[in-house]
Order: structure tokens, then C-alpha cells, then sequence
């Protein structure tokens, strides 16, 4: 019965288009990948030759909002092309955009390293193959990772698939010494982990320009070696010779700070939703079709990927939530920016409030509630200021309200539908878990 779903959708696909559509969709999510570290969007260290040359055969959107800047909702927003509310998420995931894949016919499969995208947390939901690196093994790598992927591709290319693979390089800890050639680590030692982290907010290290400088190229480094893992998978495609049958798309979850903004916070995410905690890259090569569009500056979401994910292999769209496909703005037929909404739980062992943003493409506004009645309000020129260093939420009335009166409204209405339930306790950095995924935004 799988191949007449198979038939009918890719049916359907040629009654709208000349082409059929790809056979097979590679989907790859780099955890803490922020957009502005890969040379493809123009950073000047040439990060991610890889995914750049992946993106000049196909298109690569400018500005993708993540939902969250840590991985649990960022996940969860992510598959179910929605907003995280009890419905999607309540203490595992309740709907998945993968079942639409699988009762298409694709085999489905995912490889992945636990943490918080594990079958805990029901990120195994429509795959006919969930494999987590880190079950029953500590020894975790993306090179072991991505050659897991590898191999069951080489053992399962004859039916048509949709492979996920996820990764949580280049997040801390970082220890890629592709860039460090040259540079003094200063007090920190060869990698950078969260201890490190945690000894620089409690004033027990110092973080200063040349331990700032060692951390980036640390984590640049991380970039690199994802580029590397998926240049080698993409490499396994060719040897199979399905690499023009097969559609790829790479993104990330959230972002990660650095040591910018506030240098106590470097190689953490989760604590804010600025945009170096919530831009990510997005990428997508179709070899079925040439996109008249090769770059595009409308802001997307990452809500929006598998609902591309689902167009792309010729499926119908789902009704009914805020995520969209992508194509239309691919093909050239819109060109708007699609409002964006993050927010971030906050975290009481970590001392942080919980934080809303919407940002529209050319402002953005983040609130946080101080305490009952009282708020805090960061409206930010993004043209002027793509930084967000300059708040005018005092000076610039009309947009600041116009963007309130649409955050407050949209957190409304998702709180009406339940407010999504994360139930994260301190036993995720256990062995049968990956270490590096402490992350700020971990407790309500």
C-alpha cells in the first residue's frame, strides 16, 4: 500500500509542475549553529565551504527565526511545524510532520545523539528508524554520527527515505583547533566546556579579549567540522548515485552566544533571544528544479521547514497551524517577511526570567516580565541596528505598540491552547544522555 501513496502524491505534484519531485529528502540540524558563523552568510573566515557550494546550487534564506534559543521547544516547533503548545508538547512530543512522511510510503529514519532529541522526549514519533548514538554509549562524535547515517544509506537507497540526522556540534563543549593556529588561550584551557562557563559567571575565570578571541575560534572550528561531516554525507550520496534524486536541507535549532553581548554567558544559549541566539542557517538544494530565487532576504521561520520538507516530496501542506512551506517564496510568488515569534521558559536555577519576541523583518521586540504589572520592553531597528544595540522602545511609540499589541496577542492565544508542558529534570546530563547539553532555558 506504500507505493500508491508514493504514486498519488507524486501524481499530484506533476499536475502542478513540470518536474516530478525529489525521490528522496536528506533533512540535517546542527544544534547552536548561529547563521552568522558560516562563510555562506558572510563571515569572512571561510567556515563552511561545503555549505557553501550547497547553496549556490540551490537557495539559502537570509533570516531564519528560530522559536527557541535552546533545544527542546526548538525541536519541538521545528517537527511539528508549529508553535509549542500542551497539544504538541506535553512532557514528550504529541505530533510529528514525519507521520505525513511515513503514510506517504518513505521508509523514514533518524540519527541522532539523545539529549534533549531523544525518544524521552517522543522525537522518535512516524520514524521507522529512530537510532540515538548515545544510547548505551558515551563515546559520541559527529563523524560517528553522520557515518551511521552514511551506512544505512548505503543499505536502504533503493526505496525512497527521508533521513534526519542531528548533531549537537558545534555546541559547547568546544575543542575544533581548526582556527586556533596563533592565538593565546589565555587563562582557559585547549577546549572549552560548561564548567568553564559556569567558573566565568561566578567570577572564578577571567574572560577577557584573548580568552573571548580563543572561544570563538573554538567554536568556529565546530562550524567547520559540521560542514566537513555533511560534505562527507553528500559525498555519500554521489557514490550512490542519487545524489540528483535527493533533496537536502540544513539548518539549526537556535543559536549560541559566544561571549558578545555579555561576555558571562559564553558557549551557552537559552538565556536570551537576541539574534545570535535565534538566527540560524537555512539551506535547501532541490535537484529536481532550478528556484528563480537563489537568496532571499524575507525573514522565514524554522517553523516552516518541514512543512517545505513535506512540499518538496510532492505531499499536501497541513492545515491548521502557523508553519508554511517555503516554495512560494523559492518560486518567486511572495516575497513577505513572515512574522516570527520566540520565547525562552526561563530558568530558576539559572536566575532568569522567562522572555517573549516577535520580530517582523524590520524591527524586533523582546518583553520581559520583571514582576507582576511591571515589564521590560527592547525594541530594536533591525536596518539601523542589526546588532540590537540601540533600544528605542522609548523613542520609536507607534511600532513598539503596533509589535506589543501582536506579541501580547499571539501569547495569548497560544496560552489559551495550553501552555506546552517541558518537564526537564537535572538527570538529562546522565550518561544515557550527551554531556554538552546543558543549556540555560532547562527548567521552567
Amino acid at each position: 500500500m506504500r507505493w500508491l501513496f508514493t504514486l498519488i502524491a507524486s501524481l499530484a505534484w506533476l499536475g502542478c509542475s513540470e518536474a516530478p519531485p525529489p525521490r528522496n529528502l536528506v533533512l540535517v540540524v546542527l544544534d547552536s549553529a548561529r547563521a552568522d558563523r558560516f562563510s555562506s552568510y558572510g563571515y569572512p573566515v571561510q567556515t563552511s565551504p561545503n555549505l557553501d557550494a550547497l547553496a549556490e546550487e540551490g537557495v539559502l534564506f537570509e533570516a531564519a527565526v528560530s522559536n527557541a534559543s535552546w533545544t527542546l521547544p526548538a525541536m519541538t516547533g521545528l517537527f511539528a511545524g508549529d508553535y509549542p503548545t500542551r497539544s504538541i508538547f506535553d512532557n514528550r512530543l504529541k505530533q510529528s510532520l514525519v507521520e505525513t512522511i511515513r503514510s506517504a510510503g518513505f521508509r523514514t529514519a533518524a540519527f541522532v545523539e539523545g539529549g534533549f532529541v531523544s525518544e524521552r522526549f517522543g522525537f522518535e514519533l512516524g520514524f521507522d528508524l529512530f537510532h540515538d548514538a548515545a544510547e548505551g554509549d558515551s563515546n559520541v562524535s559527529i563523524e560517528k554520527t553522520f557515518e551511521d547515517a552514511s551506512a544505512w544509506l548505503r543499505e536502504n537507497h533503493d526505496e525512497r527515505f527521508f533521513i534526519f540526522v542531528h548533531t549537537y556540534e558545534p555546541s559547547a563543549p568546544y575543542s575544533r583547533r581548526d582556527y586556533t593556529d596563533g592565538l593565546d588561550a589565555g587563562k582557559l584551557g585547549e577546549s572549552f566546556g560548561p564548567l568553564d562557563a559556569s567558573k566565568i559567571r561566578a567570577g572564578q575565570l577571567d574572560f577577557g579579549p584573548t580568552e573571548r578571541a580563543w572561544v570563538r575560534a573554538l567554536y568556529d572550528g565546530g562550524i567547520t567540522a559540521s560542514d566537513r561531516n555533511v560534505g562527507r554525507l553528500l559525498e555519500t550520496l554521489r557514490q550512490l548515485g542519487i545524489r540528483d534524486q535527493t533533496a537536502v536541507v540544513v539548518t539549526g535549532n537556535h543559536g549560541e552566544d559566544i561571549g558578545g553581548r555579555e561576555p558571562e554567558w559564553p558557549g551557552t544559549h537559552g538565556h536570551d533571544l537576541y539574534d545570535e541566539s535565534v538566527l540560524v542557517p537555512l539551506i535547501i538544494h532541490d535537484p529536481s528544479r532550478d528556484y528563480p530565487v537563489k537568496r532571499i532576504r524575507s525573514q522565514v521561520r524554522t517553523i516552516d521547514t518541514m512543512h517545505t520538507v513535506v512540499h518538496l516530496l510532492g505531499l499536501s501542506p497541513t492545515e491548521g497551524v502557523l508553519g508554511r512551506t517555503l516554495v512560494p517564496l523559492m518560486n518567486d510568488t511572495e516575497a513577505n517577511h513572515r512574522f516570527a515569534w520566540s520565547t525562552v521558559q526561563g530558568s530558576k536555577s539559572f536566575g532568569l526570567p522567562r522572555r517573549f519576541a516577535v520580530r517582523n523583518g524590520t524591527h524586533k521586540l523582546i518583553m520581559t516580565p520583571i514582576e507582576r504589572g511591571k515589564l521590560q520592553l527592547e525594541l530594536f531597528d533591525l536596518a539601523s541596528d542589526p546588532g540590537e544595540r540601540v533600544n528605542t522602545a522609548q523613542a520609536d511609540t507607534p511600532t513598539r505598540t503596533q509589535l506589543f499589541k501582536a506579541l501580547v496577542n499571539l501569547r495569548d492565544g497560544l496560552r489559551r491552547q495550553g501552555q506546552a508542558n517541558y518537564r526537564v529534570d537535572r538527570t538529562i546530563d546522565t550518561p544515557d544522555a550527551v554531556p554538552r547539553v546543558r543549556e540555560a532555558g532547562d527548567s521552567e
